[in-house]
């Protein structure tokens, strides 16, 4: 097992990932969630949220990328791992409702249409899940050259400026795109 551990007070974030999880439980593509333990830390007297997860005895998936930098992961293991996030991505992605809800994920792979405050559909999981295959391809975060930024710098080259992620030359990356809206949407081009 391994315990993430956060502040009490920031624990919606764990309790999302313990709800996403939950979704996806008999996945075998996707760690399982144990359980979660509030504690008390001695030194600080702060309340402590831990949520209880599997063990992966693989790399984590960041680390295999960052080993990569700069040159990116073989196309072959770029379209197993694509493969495994579209498994996980199919078992979730029809529960937008309304489509109204809270921001969340990884700055850098926001939507632009997020950082308007317009309706969220399967668009972000488009654009999401090209960001990620970016990164694989090419071994560096999207929108890497622009630096490290904060959050009201990522909402002005998101969703301001009219910059766009630079897109990998690839035909494995259209490619993957192509079958994740196809899955996703019904339709085979995006």
């Amino acid at each position: 097992m391994v315990i993430k551990t956060t502040a009490f007070s920031q624990a919606s974030q764990l309790e999302n990932e313990k709800r996403f999880l939950n979704r996806l439980e008999n996945n075998p593509y996707v760690v399982s969630y144990y359980g979660k333990k509030i504690t008390l830390d001695k030194k600080s007297k702060k309340m402590l949220y831990n949520m209880i997860l599997e063990y992966c005895r693989s790399q984590c998936f960041a680390k295999k990328i960052k080993r990569h930098k700069g040159i990116g992961l073989p196309e072959e293991d770029v379209k197993r791992f694509a493969l495994d996030i579209l498994i996980g991505l199919r078992s979730w992605s029809s529960e937008y409702g309304n489509g109204w809800g809270h921001r969340r994920g990884t700055t850098q792979f926001m939507w632009p249409e997020l950082t308007c405050d317009k309706i969220i559909d399967y668009g972000a999981d488009v654009w999401a899940f090209g960001c990620t295959v970016l990164e694989m391809l090419t071994g560096e975060p999207v929108e890497s050259e622009h630096g490290e930024l904060v959050w009201e710098d990522w909402i002005t080259l998101i969703g301001v400026s009219d910059m766009v992620p630079y897109v990998h030359n690839s035909h494995l990356y259209k490619q993957i795109l192509c079958d994740f809206s196809s899955l996703l949407m019904g339709y085979s081009s995006i």
